[in-house]
């Protein structure tokens, strides 16, 4: 059963679908009042990028005292900076919110792991009966990426897929088009936008508009980092060296108490690292002529996990509805569309 025919037999309208989406697009490209400069700006490419456990205090363009993340603060800098963006308080109902649009309550996915259902129709499926290429790079989180799955990145939509069921840190596992795990070798962060790109110029060449998701394992414990972005934090306070934090072991994968000094140093460095990614990303856009008419769309899964909350202007953490569990960064570049940094402060 297709898609289409599965959405009428639920009384929901694939057109309608589709204009729902092209309302959303039409609405963002009237940001400043003004109408779209460039060719085929009514077929712009998508890429959306999410990062894992990532909350809103967590950037520099938000003030924090030590991170740095030079490249999504000028992403915030130049486009739209959604000061009050709010995801799921855990990862994979948000995933599920941005796939099909729709409120866990429908879908039925509520808590970590649990599965889209196969019914389920996503963005991916309407854009790509719409004439574009679809490919997911990066954490699934929301059904299995085997082949067999039904609810793999392919049955939700997806021409291609390089794809791990869950977060993923130095060295990552993942799945090609559902095919056998294999081992790739360095950051993993830098290892999906590698593949992105190289996903991108195929599209390219073949004249084809792309829709293309890319969801990092970063920054969510259990941590690590390469040493050069380690020893950007190495001058964290002494204060937290007698703090312990709860998380999860690389070496064991069962919980463990360390110094959250160290934790700290290790979850800000693969922050860095995602950052310097996303800025690899945005350069090649730029050196490949795509630059300006590609809606690109940061945003985290949910807030801040206790591992890695310092001080806070907010209550709470991951898991719960509170604001640190649920406020994460959200900032969208289009240069066709968005061409004046803009803010918006609504919830």
């Amino acid at each position: 059963m297709s898609p289409a025919s599965s959405a009428y037999q639920r009384g929901i309208s694939h057109k309608n679908m589709k204009q729902l989406i092209t309302l959303t697009l039409l609405l963002l490209t009237r940001l400043d009042g003004s109408q779209p400069s460039g060719e085929n700006t009514s077929r712009p490419n998508i890429i959306l990028l999410m990062g894992d456990d990532h909350g809103w205090e967590e950037v520099g363009y938000n003030g924090h005292p030590y991170l740095k993340t030079p490249f999504l603060d000028e992403m915030a800098a130049s486009g739209l900076r959604l000061d009050k963006f709010y995801a799921q308080p855990v990862c994979s109902p948000t995933r599920g919110n941005v796939l099909t649009g729709r409120h866990p309550n429908r879908y039925g996915t509520f808590t970590p792991g649990r599965s889209l259902r196969p019914e389920e129709i996503t963005v991916a499926h309407l854009l790509s009966d719409a004439g574009y290429a679809t490919g997911h790079f990066g954490k699934w989180h929301v059904g299995p990426v085997k082949k067999d799955s039904p609810t793999n990145p392919g049955g939700m939509g997806f021409d291609e897929w390089l794809s791990h069921d869950n977060f993923f840190e130095m060295d990552p596992v993942f799945s090609r088009d559902g095919g056998p795990p294999q081992k790739f070798y360095g950051e993993s962060s830098e290892i999906l936008i590698d593949e992105a790109i190289n996903y991108l110029k195929k599209k390219q060449q073949a004249s084809a508009p792309f829709f293309t998701v890319i969801w990092f394992g970063s920054p969510h414990e259990p941590y690590s980092g390469m040493e050069t972005d380690l020893a950007l934090y190495r001058d964290l306070p002494q204060k937290y060296r007698d703090v312990e934090v709860s998380l999860t072991s690389n070496e064991t994968g069962q919980r463990i108490k360390r110094s959250q000094r160290e934790v700290l140093i290790e979850r800000y460095a693969e922050i860095t690292a995602m950052d310097r990614s996303i800025g690899k990303l945005r350069n090649a856009l730029k050196t490949l002529g795509l630059r300006d008419n590609t809606l690109l769309w940061y945003c985290g899964d949910n807030g801040t996990p206790p591992s890695g909350l310092t001080e806070s202007r907010f209550r709470g953490f991951k898991g719960k509805v509170y604001e640190n569990g649920i406020r994460v960064p959200g900032v969208i570049e289009w240069p066709n569309v968005i061409p004046k940094p803009r803010t918006s402060t609504v919830n």
